[in-house]
């Protein structure tokens, strides 16, 4: 794995780390949501520091760059975030309708 590569990888997860602990700091992200957000960035260090694992798995799995594993990798943990964000989305959507619900209920209780 290239030099510049490793050095933009530590650094961008450490920006990553600083800006999810500021949101967390400000109440702007709950804990819960972060520790995912967390996960990856250890995960994108851990490929920055560590390369030589990076280069057995590279191997292992049958690329041929460590850069194009390390694409993977990124690519595979936004797809993640992804998955969890909809799934998000969707009980808070779930728990719209039911507030939508109890609400229209509770209004009709009052005019009557």
């Amino acid at each position: 794995m290239q030099t510049n590569l490793k050095i933009f990888l530590i650094l961008f997860s450490f920006v990553l780390i600083l800006s999810i602990l500021k949101l967390i700091s400000k109440n702007k992200l709950p804990i819960k949501y972060s520790l995912f957000w967390l996960a990856a960035a250890i995960v994108i260090f851990l490929v920055g520091a560590f390369p030589k694992v990076i280069t057995f798995f590279t191997s292992l799995i049958g690329f041929e760059t460590s850069v194009s594993l390390v694409t993977g990798i990124i690519l595979g943990l936004l797809l993640l975030i992804t998955l969890l964000l909809t799934i998000i989305i969707s009980e808070q959507k779930r728990k719209i309708t039911l507030l939508v619900q109890e609400v229209s209920m509770l209004k009709e209780k009052i005019q009557k």
